[in-house]
């Protein structure tokens, strides 16, 4: 299966090129718009008269409602802080006209951690609210009868949300995706049901989150759906527990972040490539039965007379012998 990366290796790209193209005194006209998973765009362009100044502006369908996971001004603290100790990468004093969140990056100074930490952008955004549920965990956790009543909502699509659930032992991430095609819901409950079968026959994984896959909401967001949309048939909800061995160091919470912002797009492109593959393995089946079929089919003899016909011999499959 194909592991999708967190970072936009064509942000990464472009900055890569940019910074070569800089120090070998050739610096680059940009204005390059690139488009990520959940209709997310960014957009590199130069500052107006100095080419040595670039601009990354990122719009993602998640930016409101990952705001108001925390208090007013949180997001773009927590951002800022991300990326006040980047080399060349600082805060434009401006957003660009139309997006979201605007960063300034000096080429002359721009390092290649930098340009790393530039393609995340996206992968930082999402990160928020999980930053908040995990310092909320650690408050928790030192008053075990306490129950947290906080349930962060993120709108990563128009009709699809990531719900997330802080407790005193563990964090719930919640899933809600739609499936426009009945065929889709069938891959999707085979695929799922995988990631519980292999959990359970590889020791080496075992320790991995557990997944749950309902058609259901589960008992964490039932109130909160309930109390703003009627649900349909064509939801279902992906659950991941979460406990503290999967988010204790920093490294583990920003592999544990990546892989859960990644899981939607992980999880329908191979509902896509699974249906390819028997479409392709369809044809490919159906070809070879027309070729049995050819095989199969005698020459029109009619206008042959019958001395022709006589002398004419053939194979047992039917077919002339040719001198």
């Amino acid at each position: 299966m194909l592991q999708l990366q967190p970072q936009n290796l064509l942000v990464q790209k472009t900055f890569g090129e940019a910074v070569e193209a800089f120090r070998d005194g050739n610096p680059l006209t940009l204005d390059r718009i690139v488009s990520d998973f959940d209709s997310t765009t960014l957009h590199i362009s130069n500052a107006e008269g100095n080419k040595g100044l670039l601009y990354l502006s990122i719009r993602t369908r998640a930016w409101s409602s990952v705001q108001r996971c925390g208090s007013s001004g949180g997001l773009e603290e927590f951002l800022e802080a991300k990326y006040k100790t980047q080399p060349g990468v600082s805060v434009a004093s401006t957003v660009e006209s139309g997006y979201d969140y605007t960063l300034e990056v000096d080429l002359n100074v721009l390092q290649p951690e930098s340009v790393v930490q530039l393609s995340l952008i996206k992968t930082l955004v999402l990160s928020y609210p999980f930053q908040l549920a995990f310092d909320e965990f650690a408050q928790l956790s030192n008053t075990p009868d306490s129950q947290s009543q906080t349930l962060h909502t993120v709108q990563y699509r128009d009709d699809e949300n990531l719900f997330i659930k802080p407790a005193n032992d563990r964090i719930t991430a919640i899933f809600e995706t739609a499936f426009q095609d009945e065929t889709d819901k069938v891959f999707g409950k085979v695929f799922l049901q995988e990631f519980v079968d292999a959990r359970k026959r590889n020791r080496a994984i075992q320790s991995a989150p557990q997944v749950l896959f309902s058609h259901e909401p589960p008992l964490e967001i039932q109130a909160h759906l309930q109390a703003n949309r009627t649900l349909d048939s064509s939801r279902r909800f992906v659950t991941f527990v979460l406990f503290p061995r999967h988010f204790q160091t920093p490294e583990l919470q920003f592999s544990t972040i990546s892989q859960l912002t990644l899981f939607r797009n992980y999880f329908h492109y191979h509902i896509k490539c699974s249906k390819a593959y028997m479409h392709s393995r369809m044809r490919f089946r159906v070809d070879s039965f027309i070729k049995v079929l050819n095989r199969a089919k005698l020459d029109d003899e009619d206008d042959e007379d019958e001395e022709q016909v006589s002398h004419t011999r053939r194979t047992i499959t039917g077919r002339k012998v040719v001198y």
